[in-house]
């Protein structure tokens, strides 16, 4: 009996370690195919002009129980904007807006995350936003839809939906001011792949240590 309780105790604190790391914050990768960026602009006080953009890469760090844990780093791949025409997409991918031969990616980097005085599943995620050779700082309205197994991806994964308003004259965006309005409205839809392993690398590689 003696050896018995010795095994027991080893065993458990063998498991403590592991059991605490699944515990807390995980860290997950982007899904490329089902995470897009939506943005709307006024023109001419007629509609709104609606485009969608891609994302490259990018993690973000969550756990359902502990918000304040919560971090994000995605890169946005601009070239990829699609504006519903060819040729009203290779106006914004030009110098006149996005400029894309010279800055080809927008970069999205939290620093804090906000629940106070937001609904269950709700918070604001604060960073900083880098497009056009310029950075400023952004307030995403985060909403928390799920974790689950996706049945056809094999995978589990998170899903997350997100808003903010931002002006493209802050991002010295500033032609045809006159058409096109200053505010441009973003709605993003996130799901990311459970894959702490790669995650972990990429905020290795970025220099941004996991807590």
């Amino acid at each position: 009996m003696p050896m018995l309780r010795v095994l027991a105790v080893v065993l458990l604190l063998a498991l403590a370690p592991a059991a605490t790391c699944a515990a807390g914050a995980q860290a997950w990768r982007f899904d490329p195919v089902h995470t897009q960026v939506t943005f709307f602009v006024d023109h001419l006080g007629f509609a709104k002009a609606t485009g969608r953009l891609r994302v490259s890469q990018g993690w973000f760090r969550f756990d359902p129980d502990d918000w304040s844990s919560a971090a994000v780093d995605v890169t946005i791949d601009l070239a990829s904007v699609d504006m519903g025409d060819p040729r009203w997409s290779e106006t914004v991918r030009s110098g006149q807006f996005f400029n894309t031969e010279r800055w080809p990616t927008a970069r999205f980097v939290s620093r804090s995350v906000d629940t106070g005085g937001q609904a269950p599943g709700r918070a604001v995620l604060r960073g900083d936003l880098t497009l056009h050779g310029v950075s400023q700082p952004l307030d995403l309205a985060v909403t928390f839809n799920r974790i689950g197994r996706d049945p056809y991806a094999f995978k589990r994964k998170a899903g997350f939906s997100a808003q903010a308003i931002v002006k493209r004259s802050a991002f010295g965006m500033t032609r045809y001011a006159e058409v096109v309005g200053d505010e441009v409205e973003l709605r993003i839809e996130v799901e990311g792949i459970d894959d702490d392993k790669a995650a972990t690398r990429n905020e290795a590689a970025d220099g941004i240590e996991k807590h």
